[in-house]
């Protein structure tokens, strides 16, 4: 396990919350190995990976007797003269040298973590929130985060059926921070917002996660999604966590053309197929770009041959360059061999950049140089390799208004756009709503191997009266949690996101539901003595919607007291 530069060295602040109090323990993670082992208040345990060390851990990074920890105080690790080293605190101990350590930091056997802990005492219980306020939070923290540059991440938690909620709230206990928000997509599905953590924290934690549940004989599949690595949305974080980091399921939107817009759109893409012209994809986020992209190459003469993804907002700009171009062997720390890029192993294929808009500048030169020549130079390389691929990229964003602003490449965006394709979005294809939510029903009920339950007319009027600002994605995902929460035949109301829908729902169409969703907030204020703070938290909302909601209804805000 490499520590990427910048890393933390502690993880206090980023993915444990513990309160004094309880006995110390060590917990070691990484290289397959996960175990927590109790530490003795004021003396030394010698760790190792045989006896007599008294901590044994079995990998062969692990020298026979390689430290000692003294438990203090203070708390102190010492190199016994180890193969693989002691690290802390980016520097590795010299033979016999003792360093300090604090509670809650991270130190290092050879690849393995490290941290000494002191359990908490009385173990308290986790407020579960409903999904819709928890995907209020996720999308709060994305704004955030576009704005700031943080980082954080999204846990799906599956656990068996025979799993008590006992069992969830002791081991959440354990491992969550205060400021983490947890809630709740259906029976025993659950979700974790993790703020302010990287991709490396995000996995480790939910390594150890799974591993707690393990030791307490919980059968759990964790899901992870971090931003921005696996997307900027919502909507992709949630679809990415619960899926695994791999794309969701086929849905069938490729063969859901009922809209005559997408007839005219699919006719265009079956002659643009033929031929190798580049074909820039626009659209809003979700709606299926990369549905059409797939569309492309299937209907194309390099049917058959690579299809490789790409997305540009994802990667940093190093690894995208190494990504894209390859590299030879020693062009940077870690380039133990040579690798051939995307483009390079896509010979005869096609490429689909998505985000495109997002690629770094000084990217977009060496991919137009690629466009033009039809050549890559792998990163350290001297040599240029011919290649023949056809390009498909896709954005959401204006590439004509970015190249007047200067941040993205006129020249690249004339060589992208070849042909340009709009794909129009999900409220404007109201015919596609009933048989793609159709779709989606009896893919999700296929997974769960369950009778796919009815539609019944008045939850379609609801689905063809919502927006969808996350188009195609954010139906998917809607549809999926309510399949998961349709214990009968029939999905009802109460399954769908209303509170996240209702905004843009028709008055008339919905008028019962803002009935009652009004009725909820008064009393929430008046129960809360017009705090709107907790009378947000007590609906279950997020704040900024509880705050939108009071001028939508006409409720007047309560006044701060002087």
């Amino acid at each position: 396990m490499t520590r990427p530069p910048g890393h933390s060295t502690t993880l206090k602040a980023s993915i444990h919350g513990r309160s004094p109090g309880g006995r110390l323990s060590l917990v070691v993670v990484g290289d397959g190995h996960f175990a927590s082992y109790a530490l003795p208040e004021g003396g030394a345990v010698t760790i190792g990976r045989v006896a007599p060390a008294e901590i044994r851990i079995d990998n062969p990074s692990v020298s026979r007797e390689h430290a000692r920890l003294r438990t203090g105080p203070p708390i102190t690790i010492e190199d016994l003269g180890s193969s693989n080293g002691t690290r802390i605190r980016d520097r590795r101990l010299e033979p016999n040298e003792v360093a300090q350590v604090a509670l809650d930091e991270t130190f290092y056997l050879g690849p393995l973590m490290l941290v000494v802990q002191r359990q908490p005492a009385p173990l308290q219980t986790r407020r579960i929130w409903p999904h819709g306020y928890f995907e209020g939070r996720v999308e709060e923290e994305c704004t955030r985060s576009e704005d700031t540059g943080a980082t954080f991440a999204v846990l799906a938690i599956e656990l068996g059926r025979a799993v008590p909620e006992s069992i969830l709230q002791q081991t959440l206990a354990h491992v969550l921070r205060p400021v983490d928000v947890l809630g709740q997509y259906g029976a025993n599905d659950y979700e974790v917002l993790l703020s302010g953590v990287t991709a490396v924290e995000a996995e480790e934690f939910s390594k150890r996660l799974a591993a707690r549940f393990a030791g307490q004989g919980a059968a759990i599949n964790v899901g992870l999604a971090c931003y921005p690595r696996d997307g900027k949305t919502v909507d992709l974080l949630i679809e990415v966590a619960r899926h695994g980091g791999e794309p969701a399921p086929s849905s069938g939107e490729a063969v859901v053309v009922v809209d005559a817009r997408m007839a005219q759109l699919y006719e265009m893409v079956a002659q643009v197929a033929r031929s190798d012209i580049t074909v820039l994809l626009l659209g809003e986020t979700g709606v299926g770009k990369e549905v059409l992209a797939e569309a492309v190459h299937r209907r194309s003469p390099r049917n058959g041959k690579p299809f490789l993804k790409l997305n540009c907002a994802a990667l940093s700009e190093t690894l995208l360059e190494s990504e894209l171009f390859g590299h030879e062997r020693g062009a940077f720390t870690g380039a133990i061999q040579a690798k051939p890029g995307l483009l390079e192993s896509a010979d005869g294929g096609t490429v689909f950049l998505d985000e495109i808009g997002d690629m770094p500048m000084s990217l977009q030169v060496k991919l137009l140089r690629v466009l033009e020549q039809k050549e890559v130079m792998r990163v350290g390389g001297l040599r240029t390799k011919s290649i023949d691929v056809r390009f498909v990229g896709a954005t959401n964003r204006d590439l004509e208004a970015d190249s007047e602003a200067g941040v993205f490449r006129r020249d690249l965006y004339f060589r992208l756009s070849g042909i340009c394709l709009s794909i129009p979005p999900l409220r404007e294809r109201q015919s596609e709503i009933e048989p793609l939510a159709r779709t989606f029903i009896a893919d999700a009920a296929a997974r769960l191997g369950r009778p796919a339950p009815d539609l019944p007319a008045g939850v379609l009027d609801l689905l063809r009266a919502y927006s969808w600002p996350g188009n195609i994605r954010e139906l998917r995902n809607v549809i999926e949690r309510a399949v998961v929460l349709s214990t009968g035949t029939t999905i009802e109301a109460p399954h769908l996101p209303v509170d996240k829908m209702q905004s843009t729902f028709s008055i008339t169409d919905s008028r019962d539901l803002v009935d009652s969703e009004r009725e909820r907030i008064e009393q929430a204020l008046e129960a809360c003595a017009g705090n709107q703070t907790q009378a947000a938290k007590m609906v279950g909302m997020p704040r900024r919607t509880f705050l939108r909601r009071l001028d939508e209804y006409g409720i007047a805000r309560p006044r701060k007291s002087k």
